[in-house]
């Protein structure tokens, strides 16, 4: 599993380098895209299975780039929030279709009941073990 992951990782790395992403930093811009407002960077974290402080890093460098900017909770001032501009929500709307066609390459030796196979699979190992990152 692990040189299956590595091989994905490296492939994605290369085809997000073209836009200037990371792999760590695409699912957050899919995330808030996803979410299609404003989110708190704890749930981010808490989606992506990350410590804050990681994707608070992401976002601050992301926020850099104008991909996403931080505004204010209108049910708590005290609290701020994170939400793709413009540029952030063309960006991941350009990378989606190029996402695709790589997993297609990625896993184009599967037929399709055997990718089924392969999400049921991974979904129950996620399930079983996702407590014992806490």
């Amino acid at each position: 599993m692990y040189a299956v992951s590595a091989i994905m990782r490296k492939a994605s790395d290369r085809a997000l380098a073209y836009w200037g992403l990371t792999v760590a930093q695409a699912p957050v811009l899919v995330i808030l895209r996803e979410a299609g407002r404003p989110v708190m960077i704890t749930e981010v974290a808490r989606r992506l299975l990350l410590e804050t402080p990681s994707v608070t890093t992401m976002v601050d460098r992301l926020t850099e780039r104008g991909l996403v900017e931080r505004v204010k909770d209108p049910k708590d001032r005290r609290k701020t929030l994170v939400a793709l501009t413009r540029k952030g929500r063309h960006l991941v709307d350009a990378v989606r279709e190029p996402g695709h066609q790589l997993e297609e390459e990625m896993f184009g030796a599967l037929d399709q009941g055997e990718r089924e196979t392969l999400r049921t699979i991974l979904q129950k190992l996620h399930d079983a073990n996702i407590g014992r990152l806490d």
